[in-house]
Parts: C-alpha cells; sequence; structure tokens
C-alpha cells in the first residue's frame, strides 16, 4: 500500500498545482475592464461679475500746522510807514494792556511754547519755543487788529501809521518778559 500511496503523493501536489495556474489566469484580466464613462451632470458655473472700481477719493488738502508762522510781519492792514526819521520816545504806552493781554491768551492756549516750573516772575515763564511764542502773539495782536513786526529783539507793535510802540518780551534768559518793564518806548510816526 505503500507504494500506492507515493504515486498518489505526487499526483494531488500537481493537480492542485495545474488548478492553482488557472485560478490565477483566471483571476488576471487579460483585456482592458471597460471603465464606466461617467456621466456629466450639469454643474452650475457661478458667474463673476467685476466689481466696478471704486472712485478715487481726492486726498484732503493738507490744513495748515496749528503753530503760527515765523516771527516776521504779522498780518496787517496798513501800508508800510517807513519814515526817514521817526520821534522816538518813552511816552506812556497805549498799546501795553492788549499786548500783556496777548501773551496771557498765548499761555494758555499754547501751552507747549512754556515750562511753567521755570519763572522769572509771577508769570513770566520760560520759553521753550520763541519762534512758535513771538508768532502766536503776533497772530492774537492781528486778531485785535493790531500789526507788529519782530525784529529778533524787541516786538513793534501799531494800530494805525501815525505811531508805533515797542515791547521786549523775551529775556536774554529765554524767560517772557512780562509787566511794565516790558514796554520800551514808542515811535511817531510808526517806523513801520
Amino acid at each position: 500500500m505503500a507504494r500506492r500511496r507515493w504515486p498518489l503523493m505526487l499526483l494531488v501536489p500537481g493537480a492542485l498545482a495545474v488548478l492553482a495556474c488557472q485560478a490565477v489566469q483566471d483571476l488576471l484580466p487579460t483585456d482592458p475592464t471597460p471603465t464606466p464613462k461617467p456621466t456629466l451632470s450639469p454643474i452650475p458655473i457661478p458667474i463673476i461679475t467685476p466689481k466696478p472700481k471704486p472712485t478715487p477719493t481726492p486726498k484732503p488738502t493738507p490744513t495748515p500746522d496749528p503753530t503760527p508762522t515765523p516771527p516776521g510781519d504779522a498780518a496787517c492792514n496798513l501800508p508800510p510807514s517807513n519814515p526817514t526819521n521817526p520821534k522816538c520816545t518813552d511816552d506812556s504806552s497805549e498799546h501795553y494792556r492788549m499786548v500783556d493781554s496777548a501773551l496771557t491768551a498765548v499761555t494758555k492756549s499754547r501751552p507747549g511754547l512754556f515750562d511753567f516750573g521755570d519763572k522769572k516772575c509771577e508769570n513770566c515763564y520760560r520759553v521753550l519755543d520763541v519762534d512758535g511764542y513771538v508768532a502766536a502773539v503776533q497772530k492774537v495782536l492781528a486778531a485785535e487788529g493790531a500789526c507788529s513786526l519782530w525784529d529778533g529783539e524787541e516786538l513793534a507793535v501799531k494800530n494805525t501809521n501815525s505811531f508805533s510802540e515797542q515791547f521786549d518780551i523775551l529775556l536774554a534768559s529765554g524767560h517772557m518778559r512780562r509787566g511794565i518793564g516790558s514796554y520800551r518806548g514808542v515811535c511817531r510816526p510808526s517806523w513801520f
């Protein structure tokens, strides 16, 4: 019986090998499998309308800096006087109160021009920006109808060409000069 089994033992694995090869061949495709064609359903295509270009906004015209113009001729409605020989004296002042009021107004409206902790008299503060200080005083005087001219030392003030008055509104120490001592004299006719 052992002899019979032997050919059978060879035959069974051989048969299995043949069957396995056939199974592998059956599984391998020989022709390409047709792929189903996709059916296209209508896809809504969004319509993009171009946005209109915004109308350019014009840039605003810059407003002048709130700091006044540098010292010099303040706005004046009077023509220049320029007499050849004005007579200058120390007669009493007609414009002192207006000038002193302008100095006070500037300390209130433009506090950044001053160091209020450093003063020479009760209200004679250190001036941090001389040009801004003088120009601010000139602006206040112009609003009062007075013309003024800063020569780097004194402020000349007039509201008529018949006379002008001189005021020293800045001490050499850089502090405001206030009080009647700021008045220096009058010239007849106005020298400017």
